[in-house]
């Protein structure tokens, strides 16, 4: 069984395992600040994955362009076996409608794994993007619309 739930106090330092990172302890707390756009996934209770978004906000623009995926991730006895990237991608979907956001984004270097979720390439040096410093060199931005 999948569920979902937010980053508390008591389980934030389950990030650094999940995601095989070192998040500093004030990364940390902003993203437990951060509410609704990051959560973990759990299988029958044991939390296994999580997903951390931020909206992406053009520098010439009162409004986020939509919101981005910074990390998703699932340990990987528990990758493509179960739905918890599907699940975690249609939360993320979710939270966007509800900001009333039509794109979700993401940076990565692997751009296949990504395009079986509708991703598609979009041009990071358009002006909308140009200041934000998204892409280093062998990454990619992709884009995935939604149809409210």
């Amino acid at each position: 069984m999948i569920s979902l739930d937010d980053l508390t106090a008591n389980n934030l330092g389950l990030i650094n395992v999940i995601a095989y990172a070192s998040y500093s302890d004030q990364e940390l707390e902003e993203i437990k600040e951060s509410g609704e756009l990051a959560q973990y996934a759990y299988y029958n209770e044991v939390p296994v994955g999580l997903v951390i978004c931020k909206p992406l906000q053009p520098v010439s623009s009162k409004s986020p362009a939509g919101l981005l995926i910074d990390k998703l991730c699932v340990l990987p006895a528990y990758s493509g076996k179960y739905g918890l990237e599907d699940s975690l991608l249609e939360y993320v979907e979710n939270i966007t409608r509800k900001r009333h956001l039509d794109k979700i984004y993401v940076v990565t270097e692997d751009p296949s794994q990504w395009h079986k979720f509708g991703f598609v390439y979009e041009d990071a040096s358009q002006e909308l993007y140009r200041n934000l410093n998204l892409v280093k060199q062998g990454q990619q931005l992709l884009r995935k619309a939604l149809n409210n």
